[in-house]
């Protein structure tokens, strides 16, 4: 088992710093450094608009100034990540989440119990072929990243919130989805993992925990070879063993090897065409953030040494 050592994250640091956005350079202090964790409340609400969404590309990939669901996706995942909960006490915290409750619950239309991750008006700036405008965005998206925001739902809102309640009620679509999809998309599968973490972590629907993780293992027995890239960021709640957790440990292992020369990881999906000039400076912008979360993963796995 390859693990990254105390010396190498020390060598990265500097040039984590020189290289990564703001936000990015927050999120990294917070993981090691709770007095950090105000610092990125701060960095949120710069990507905050009127409406409460956030946008501003929050997400690399999608230079929309206005609020999407994905962008407060993005938002509502960092909090998870570095250990924000319903029971955090701080004014800033309660309104961020308050604002993009509001926008996601009260704004958005929610079509077969399910958000649209892209809006139309990404047509209107620079963005990979990901968020492209799509109508029928459940055959590429499918449950992503609504399964995901409900869980953070449950975890980052107080249960007397309207939209926990409102969450209640949504969930059982996506619980509905688990048996209905035989085909798996990728972001399928990361956000099916990531409500299992949430419920674990909220402990609500223990029976649901069950058929989540089942169904999660199940689809990944045909899939494995496609997606054995990214193992590592759609089993993180799941139990494995056997093969599988062969498979998910070679990945581990060649994630640690992947720096590239100049000492962050980089980000492996392009733009997915040369429309735009952008795609250039989104690359350069996801050095510092491809290695955040690359860090947080390993650390997740217990591949850095402490």
């Amino acid at each position: 088992m390859k693990k990254l050592t105390k010396e190498e994250v020390l060598s990265i640091e500097p040039i984590l710093y020189n290289k990564a956005r703001d936000i990015d350079v927050a999120i990294y202090n917070a993981l090691s450094d709770e007095m950090s964790k105000e610092f990125v409340l701060d960095s949120l609400m710069l990507y905050m608009n009127k409406d409460g969404g956030i946008g501003g590309g929050l997400e690399i990939d999608n230079y929309n100034p206005n609020s999407s669901v994905y962008q407060c996706y993005e938002a509502l995942r960092i909090l998870d990540a570095l250990g924000f909960d319903s029971t955090y006490k701080n004014e800033l915290y309660t309104h961020i989440t308050n604002k993009i409750g509001n926008y996601l619950y009260n704004r958005c239309d929610i079509k077969e119990g399910l958000w649209n991750p892209t809006t139309k008006t990404n047509e209107e700036f620079a963005h990979s072929e990901v968020f492209n405008y799509k109508e029928n965005f459940s055959k590429f998206f499918g449950v992503h990243p609504t399964a995901a925001i409900l869980g953070f739902t449950f975890t980052l809102f107080p249960a007397s919130k309207a939209y926990y309640k409102k969450a209640l009620k949504q969930v059982g679509y996506i619980f509905s989805y688990i048996e209905e999809k035989n085909d798996w998309t990728e972001y399928d599968y990361i956000s099916f993992n990531s409500l299992l973490g949430s419920l674990k972590k909220a402990n609500l629907f223990p029976e649901e925990q069950i058929q989540l993780e089942k169904a999660i293992l199940k689809h990944l027995e045909k899939d494995i070879e496609n997606l054995s890239r990214e193992l590592p960021y759609i089993l993180t709640h799941v139990k494995v063993e056997g093969l599988l957790k062969e498979a998910l440990d070679k990945t581990l292992d060649e994630l640690v090897d992947g720096r590239a020369s100049h000492g962050l990881w980089e980000h492996k999906k392009g733009w997915g065409s040369n429309r735009y000039p952008e795609a250039d400076s989104a690359m350069l912008k996801w050095l510092g953030a491809e290695t955040v979360w690359t860090l947080y993963l390993l650390d997740a796995y217990g591949r850095i040494e402490k």
